[in-house]
């Protein structure tokens, strides 16, 4: 029993991972910063998996801002963008910040 909920969890994970888009590594872009605290930005990186939840923009990525974590990511985004460095994003697989845009689950600084 407590191995196939092992197996059964696992698997969850894995199917929410795999739905996720991400981006590869490129040049984050062309920030909006919208009245209700969502920051909108563009990646010119290679994008994969983009979600069907009406993510019409597949280069574009959402930060809800007004929350705490959003906050810390909205900053690190701001500093790799001044800075001129690199990222790679990894998306949640859902457009929950933005109707047509999928929202940030995480994002890495490449130097």
């Amino acid at each position: 029993m407590k191995r196939s909920t092992l197996i059964l969890a696992v698997g969850m994970l894995a199917a929410g991972a795999a739905s996720a888009g991400n981006a590869d590594v490129g040049s984050p872009n062309n920030p909006y910063f919208m009245s209700n605290g969502v920051v909108l930005f563009w990646t010119n990186g290679a994008r994969y998996n983009v979600p069907a939840c009406g993510a019409t923009l597949a280069s574009r990525f959402a930060i809800n801002g007004a929350t705490a974590a959003g906050k810390v990511q909205v900053a690190a985004l701001l500093t790799a963008y001044s800075m001129g460095k690199k990222i790679s994003v990894v998306g949640t697989g859902d457009c929950q910040v933005w109707s047509d845009t999928e929202t940030v689950n995480f994002f890495q600084m490449i130097d």
